[in-house]
């Protein structure tokens, strides 16, 4: 039985949205938490199992774990250079990982085009999130940076983004290159979106889309790159591959909860999660292509 999960991401998109007007910030970021760490974590758990397959041979895995691990290092010490730098780096990357995701089987055209499309939807879907929620926002960049994004950055990136994906989307339709989506679906979408970022606190909207929106979807393209189909048995081998990587990743953050203090803990989280976001993005763009 194959899986269409577009029912089911309106649903408990609709369902959590309920649930941060219900509830307040407590259980609205235990939810969040909880979710994140599951299926978030899992998403990525699977990197190196994509590699093998992708690989003809022992040396060749080798190589581009060699990549891979380099990708890492170079994110950590960009990072330790310039930690301001880096998180804005880190936004246009996962920007771009977003939209790749969610535009992928839904556009056409030049490569180049399609790429700043994926950039644009994602740095949209950023300033979605943070225009609704700054003061948190200017909280996390402090702690973080020691210095905060400018109010004004983030309101002209949502006019630049939502502005300039209108005129691509109008250059596409004068090009008569085809598209794979209805528009006013799309803009429902991002409606829908920004009523979960406005009611819910800014945990739980990242939250909310990083994994209905994002995590699901890509775990079911790798459940079909690994296993050739998006079968409950095909998903259920694709877990239980991913379940060490998710293990060891829980048991590291439980322990540097315990032992470093909240500055330090919320810097080497965000330092864990651009390291390994650089790689992944570069695993899925491979499988993708």
């Amino acid at each position: 039985m194959k899986l269409d999960y577009q029912d089911f991401m309106i649903f408990f998109t609709f369902l959590l949205l309920w649930i941060s007007i219900q509830f307040g910030k407590v259980v609205e970021d235990s939810l969040a938490y909880i979710i994140v760490l599951s299926i978030g974590i899992i998403h990525g758990s699977n990197d190196f199992t994509i590699l093998r397959k992708q690989q003809k041979g022992t040396i060749s895995f080798i190589k581009s774990t060699g990549v891979y691990l380099s990708l890492m290092l170079l994110c950590i010490i960009s990072y330790l250079i310039n930690s301001y730098l880096a998180i804005l780096f880190f936004i246009v990357l996962s920007s771009y990982h977003f939209g790749e995701q969610h535009l992928e089987n839904k556009i056409s055209g030049k490569k180049i085009v399609k790429s700043l499309i994926y950039i644009l939807y994602g740095l949209l879907i950023f300033s979605l999130i943070f225009i609704e929620n700054m003061n948190d926002v200017d909280t996390i960049m402090s702690n973080l940076t020691g210095s905060l994004i400018p109010k004004v950055w983030i309101k002209m990136l949502l006019l630049f983004s939502s502005s300039m994906m209108l005129i691509l989307y109008g250059y596409q339709r004068l090009k008569k290159i085809a598209f794979h989506f209805n528009i006013i679906r799309e803009l429902f979408y991002v409606f829908l979106l920004y009523l979960v970022f406005k009611t819910s606190s800014l945990i739980l909207g990242f939250a909310i889309y990083f994994v209905l929106w994002h995590s699901i979807p890509s775990i079911l393209d790798q459940t079909k790159f690994l296993w050739g189909d998006k079968t409950k048995k095909a998903l259920l081998n694709y877990f239980k591959t991913a379940f060490v990587y998710w293990i060891i990743s829980i048991v590291g953050l439980l322990i540097a909860y315990y032992y470093l203090t909240e500055n330090l803990f919320s810097s080497v989280i965000f330092l864990v999660l651009f390291a390994v976001t650089a790689p992944h993005v570069w695993v899925m763009n491979r499988m993708k292509k």
